[in-house]
């Protein structure tokens, strides 16, 4: 072979692996966009039901609203009257000490 057939075959070989390169980004390029569509629409799910959430009251159902204003009731009617045995229990110990 001579000087310019091998010169020529390099630049061949070289312009061959240069369009694997080519078709190899591309085919990258293709997967990761699609990742990225993915990605994209994933997130968007995702900050529609946040938002749903947040114009809901927090994502808190009525039922467990309800739920929790009646506890709420029951407990400040136990304290209410804790509070006043307790008030009961320190007038009667006035009482005996004042004696």
């Amino acid at each position: 072979m001579t000087t310019e057939t091998s010169n020529t075959i390099a630049e061949l070989q070289s312009r061959l692996s240069d369009l694997e390169l080519s078709k190899t980004h591309n085919n990258v390029s293709a997967i990761i966009q699609k990742e990225r569509t993915e990605m994209l629409l994933s997130l968007r799910k995702i900050m529609e039901t946040m938002k749903a959430e947040a114009a809901g009251g927090g994502g808190a159902s009525s039922k467990e609203v309800e739920k929790l204003r009646a506890e709420n009731e029951e407990l400040k009617k136990i304290n209410a009257k804790q509070n006043y045995r307790i008030e009961h229990l320190v007038n009667n110990l006035r009482g005996v000490v004042d004696k």
